[in-house]
């Protein structure tokens, strides 16, 4: 047996291990930011109330996944790459919900208790003539929420007609995870990974 062949399957169980152990991190990190993360809930909006459900997931639109320069208290998108990440820092709005506070390439050094810090990556970046007129595009990784085989429909109908609130854990890092749905207030929480 050449010495090619005899380490051929010791290397290929190890890198099955190391696949296995890679895949099983990926859903131990999200479970424990699931039960761990700073839980808020913010309002959802469809991107396009005629393609909301593609399959079984709905695409979920937020009022932070587009910014104007002008609607963000502080921070320019001009450090802002189209694929970068960028820490938007959220206030408690005293009508309620959440408002932009901060927009930053780097998280915070300091963050008000109050506050919440996701980190998101730029989508797209339309830049005015005026600065204060640029335009940012932000995904979270919480813009689909994946549902049980066969219920999209349902769920779709739900979506256009009650009023819709996501769940979203929030890591330190800024790491935001989908926990689940509020729909006419009532919870609708993904089961446990683990």
């Amino acid at each position: 047996m050449s010495g090619t062949h005899r380490y051929f399957w010791p290397l290929l169980v190890v890198v099955a291990l190391v696949q296995s152990a890679a895949l099983f991190k990926i859903v131990y990190d999200k479970d424990r930011l699931l039960k761990t993360g700073r839980e808020i809930t913010m309002p959802v909006k469809p991107l396009d109330p005629r393609d909301i459900f593609r399959g079984d997931y709905v695409t979920l639109g937020y009022d932070i996944s587009t910014l104007n320069t002008s609607h963000v208290p502080i921070g320019n998108f001009d450090n802002f790459p189209v694929g970068s990440a960028a820490y938007i820092t959220l206030s408690p709005n005293p009508a309620g919900g959440w408002a932009v506070a901060a927009v930053a390439p780097e998280h915070p050094t300091t963050v008000a208790p109050t506050d919440v810090v996701l980190k998101g990556r730029v989508d797209r970046i339309w830049r005015a003539q005026t600065a204060s007129d640029s335009v940012i595009n932000m995904r979270y990784g919480i813009e689909t929420y994946f549902v049980a085989e066969g219920t999209g429909r349902a769920l779709e109908s739900k979506v256009r007609e009650h009023k819709i609130d996501a769940i979203v854990a929030v890591g330190a890092d800024g790491t935001a995870v989908l926990k689940g749905l509020v729909i006419d207030g009532e919870r609708h929480v993904d089961p446990p990974l683990l």
